[in-house]
């Protein structure tokens, strides 16, 4: 088993776990306090955001420039990204508070909440900061190949820390503002926490007078990729997180908790994706780097299959068994008119699995620029719909902004990798498991009585699981998959 398979099955194990951790919280939980619920969300979503502006792209640099950093020897490659970052945040912080009242009255002006951020700054500045070191510690963590132990620092614990907090403030042991302190603190616990690994990984090469090292010329280059980098990053977070934000400003606290719900059930679907991601990111790197296409070509199939069965799976166990989630979780009837939402963003995510590595080609090779233009496009037209849906549909509008904008950004990346490159992740049995999609997507749908009894259900589901892992099987659509079977099947025919 190879690297990539290695690193993305413990660390689908390691997010699983979290998921069984945060399945627990969803249905027991976190309902006990949507509101809570929806602050802490909608803290986190804002601050992710802020983040992207504060950082100008730093961590963009950390695959893309460690191989040069590597080759010539140069010590000092983490000190430079956190000055780059330093720099970055203060320019930035110094920007928001010079315009910081025209901006608030335009936002007024638009019916956002100004209030709700004002509120919420002594926690959304210091975690918004934080989160520029975590992202760039994280990223050369996957240099080194790893990724299970950065995401047990920062994703699994935070499946501890959150319902801990609702819990807290349940027993009325806790206030909403300690609450905001406590997530300050865990964040830089994380940051300690990545930086001690690293240090155990020998990448944390803090070396001072860095600056004078790199020529002046590479600062210009890698100063001109960050900012490309920047836009990338502000674009995907205007397309990702911006849903929960705007629900926030535009509804209430109680609607980003059941929004953030839904969003927990789709991330279930997308776990594989971001082991895959995360692992594959400085392989393209380093193909390109080598001229080895063909490396470029086998990932971008294989990724895309392997992607799409999980995807697949993952979302029929979730759609088909969602009215029993309903059924099982605390307050669950205060979800069931919204489960749209799920459908809409499960999607996505399977939008983003069978177009696989498409974004990472584009951004490791010469075009990388383009991925700035499609994000561009992308992000405004989505705050354009995403304001424009909530407002008309509720928070089903912002799972519908989402789902459209998603389509078109992969589209236009597939597409473009297809003409520059002569490659694409498409197969004919990807075709043929398409129909099990569309069959999972639309029984609920037309048979919704026969999905309310809990029994028919799991029983409906369990066959349907069983029939599309024996057609995936037979149909030889992922060579990783066929050998995990029969590896089992001989196990069990002994």
């Amino acid at each position: 088993m190879g690297i990539v398979q290695r690193q993305s099955l413990k660390n689908s194990i390691v997010n699983y776990l979290g998921i069984i951790i945060g399945g627990l919280s969803t249905m027991f939980i976190y309902p006990l306090d949507w509101e809570l619920y929806g602050e802490i969300q909608f803290s986190l979503s804002t601050a992710i955001l802020l983040s992207a502006f504060f950082s100008l792209g730093s961590h963009a640099l950390v695959n893309k420039y460690f191989p040069y950093f590597e080759s010539t020897k140069t010590k000092g490659f983490i000190s430079l990204l956190f000055i780059y970052s330093t720099i970055n945040i203060v320019f930035i912080s110094a920007i928001l508070y010079l315009f910081k009242a025209p901006f608030s009255a335009m936002l007024a002006l638009g019916g956002f909440d100004v209030g709700k951020i004002n509120d919420n700054l002594f926690i959304i500045f210091p975690l918004g900061v934080l989160m520029v070191f975590i992202a760039v510690l994280r990223a050369h963590s996957f240099n080194f190949g790893r990724i299970v132990y950065p995401d047990i620092i920062s994703n699994f614990s935070l499946k501890i820390i959150v319902p801990g907090i609702i819990l807290l403030s349940y027993f009325s042991l806790i206030n909403y503002n300690i609450a905001g302190w406590i997530l300050v603190v865990y964040h830089i616990i994380i940051a300690l926490g990545l930086m001690f690994y690293l240090k155990s990984l020998n990448g944390l090469d803090f070396k001072t007078g860095v600056l004078r090292r790199v020529k002046r010329k590479k600062h210009f280059e890698m100063i001109q990729y960050m900012l490309y980098g920047a836009m990338n990053h502000v674009g995907n977070i205007l397309v990702y997180k911006i849903d929960v934000v705007m629900i926030g400003l535009l509804l209430s606290a109680t609607k980003v908790g059941y929004y953030s719900i839904f969003l927990f059930l789709s991330v279930v679907i997308e776990i594989p994706t971001k082991a895959v991601f995360q692992i594959t990111g400085p392989m393209i790197s380093k193909a390109f780097d080598e001229n080895r296409m063909d490396e470029i070509q086998k990932l971008y199939k294989t990724s895309s299959a392997n992607l799409y069965v999980v995807g697949i799976l993952l979302f029929s166990l979730i759609w088909l068994n969602i009215e029993t989630f309903f059924v099982v979780m605390t307050n669950g009837e205060d979800l069931v008119m919204y489960k749209t939402v799920f459908l809409l963003l499960a999607l996505t995510k399977i939008i983003d699995m069978v177009t696989s590595v498409n974004f990472s080609i584009i951004s490791y090779s010469k075009y990388f620029r383009v991925n700035t233009l499609f994000i561009f496009i992308l992000a405004i037209s989505n705050v354009i719909m995403n304001y424009y849906f909530i407002n008309s549909f509720d928070i089903v509008g912002a799972a519908l902004s989402t789902a459209i904008s998603m389509l078109l950004f992969n589209l236009l990346k597939t597409i473009f990798v297809a003409i520059k490159y002569k490659m694409h992740p498409f197969t004919w049995p990807l075709l043929i498991i398409t129909l099990f999609l569309l069959v999972a997507i639309f029984m609920p749908l037309f048979l919704p009585s026969i999905f309310k009894s809990i029994l028919l259900s799991v029983l409906i589901s369990g066959g349907f699981i069983i029939l599309f892992i024996f057609v995936v099987y037979k149909l030889h659509l992922s060579i990783e998959i066929n050998r995990f079977i029969d590896k089992y099947k001989a196990k069990i025919l002994k």
